[in-house]
């Protein structure tokens, strides 16, 4: 064969036809391994079932030839593909062994072992390549159905990596800072996502020696991570940010792995005014000095305009408690704000000295994250609870009655329409224009004033709901303990009746 799996001797199409053709054939192939699995060992694999996708679409082959294999069809292994869904590291420990002994018996070409060394994004399966009686070669995993869940709720942000990868490399530049920064946090978000499976169904238990220290090495990492963006955020905050920031700064730097030496110097650097330039002094270093010198200037002088304002406002809304309450909030946004954007146009200073009009597109990101992050903690002062676009996009549900306001029902059939496309693994260009579609109706009936009513009518509905489900509990254990059986409830049947 070519530098791929599938046989060189056909063309993109020809390997389509080949197969729509092997689809049969693996089902076979998957109901019978689940088949042997559960005659061998019947007490493990009772519930155990074999799930089969829909052949991919062609167009979304054509762009992964191009954008992922450099136009080498022949790597593509995930045109049929398949899984068998487990529970437990005992099963996945059990079908290792029986792949390891009937890998030539089974067709099995291929086995990536991603319970013993996680993909980059920690999602953990068992994936390998088996070959059909008619040639083709297709794709058949063992997942585990808690980690499974995860990475189908989870995968627009593996997709969204894909899409930045492929952008960069089709322009052949490397990542811009906020393609960078962009990229790193899907990542971090898939990790954290992919964490928790993991550690409640002991699949750490299957990793191996190399596995264990890269995920070790990662948290160290995420770890010094956070205790870098916590540091700059108190340094860059001004004095009522720099005590909470740089103790997580602290506490951060020890978790990953740093001296008390080192955690010291970052709650110094950040909660004492001035720490960093006295440390920058202490260095001989002016440079440094006079940069956050200027910076923790900028930011105190906001930190202290906004505590002002924080107070007024808060007054205003809340008498007694609102003055400090808003002061806090005021002061640590106006800090916050300050900080960032004079520290961003200082490292720009040449750039917009030579002739730039606008501030850089980082500086404006910080800037609209400091007044994001102040209007949420003001909207909690004020008790306000009305959500933003993509908070009210996952309360919404995907059907509600007739009686709702027009505006309500509209919002519901867009989720339901992203929902189901979604669910069809429909090209991200569609998910993403349905997207957009709910982000334009909102802001539309947010003008109109129609938006807070479609709120507030949701808030009676899904308070109707659960009263309404507080009685069927009610009634199911009733009847459970009147015929003295227990109420069924099964993983399967949340998953999968969903």
């Amino acid at each position: 064969m070519g530098e791929g799996l599938q046989n060189p001797d056909l063309n993109l199409n020809q390997l389509y036809d080949q197969a729509g053709q092997a689809m049969p054939e693996f089902a076979d192939f998957g109901q019978s391994f689940l088949h042997n699995l559960q005659e061998k060992y019947p007490d493990q694999f009772a519930g155990v079932e074999f799930q089969r996708a829909e052949l991919k679409d062609l167009e979304r082959i054509q762009d992964k030839v191009t954008g992922d294999y450099k136009g080498d069809h022949t790597k593509v292994v995930d045109m049929v593909r398949g899984r068998l869904l487990v529970e437990t590291p005992e099963q996945i420990q059990i079908i290792r062994h029986e792949i390891s002994d009937l890998q030539d018996s089974l067709g099995i070409v291929k086995v990536k072992d991603f319970y013993a060394e996680p993909l980059e994004t920690h999602f953990r399966t068992l994936n390998t390549q088996v070959q059909l009686p008619n040639g083709h070669v297709a794709e058949f995993r063992i997942d585990q159905i808690d980690m499974a869940i995860a990475g189908d709720n989870s995968h627009h942000l593996y997709e969204e990596m894909q899409e930045l990868d492929r952008k960069v490399q089709a322009e052949n530049r490397p990542f811009t800072d906020t393609e960078a920064e962009r990229w790193q946090h899907l990542m971090e978000e898939q990790r954290a996502i992919f964490h928790d499976p993991a550690q409640k169904n002991n699949l750490d238990s299957l990793l191996n020696e190399n596995g264990k220290a890269v995920l070790e090495e990662h948290r160290n990492h995420r770890m010094a991570g956070m205790a870098e963006t916590f540091g700059r955020l108190g340094k860059n905050g001004g004095v009522i940010a720099g005590v909470t920031f740089g103790t997580l700064s602290g506490a951060f730097t020890l978790a990953a792995g740093g001296s008390k030496a080192q955690a010291a110097e970052a709650v110094y650097e950040s909660a004492v005014p001035y720490g960093e330039t006295s440390l920058d002094a202490v260095r001989g270093d002016l440079e440094a000095m006079e940069r956050s010198a200027t910076i923790e200037t900028a930011s105190n002088i906001g930190a202290a305009g906004g505590a002002l304002a924080g107070a007024a406002i808060g007054t205003t809304i809340m008498p007694g408690v609102g003055t400090a309450v808003g002061a806090m909030i005021g002061g640590l946004g106006g800090g916050l704000a300050s900080g960032e954007i004079t520290a961003l146009v200082y490292d720009d200073f040449e750039t917009i000295k030579n002739g730039a009009v606008h501030i850089s597109n980082e500086a404006a990101d910080a800037l609209n994250v400091a007044v994001r992050e102040t209007a949420s903690l003001w909207n909690w002062l004020r008790g306000n609870d009305e959500p933003e676009n993509d908070r009210l996009l996952a309360r919404l549900p995907t059907e509600i009655d007739d009686s709702a306001p027009p505006e309500l029902q509209h919002l519901v059939e867009i989720k339901r329409l992203l929902v189901q496309a979604r669910a069809e693994g429909a090209n991200p260009d569609k998910i993403d224009s349905i997207e957009e579609m709910f982000d334009r109706a909102c802001d539309t009936y947010e003008e109109s004033g129609a938006l807070e009513m479609a709120v507030a009518s949701l808030d009676q509905w899904e308070r109707a709901e659960q009263m309404a489900q507080v009685l069927i509990d009610d009634i199911k254990n009733k009847t459970a303990k009147s015929t003295e059986q227990p109420v069924i409830q099964s993983k399967n049947d949340l998953v999968f009746g969903r």
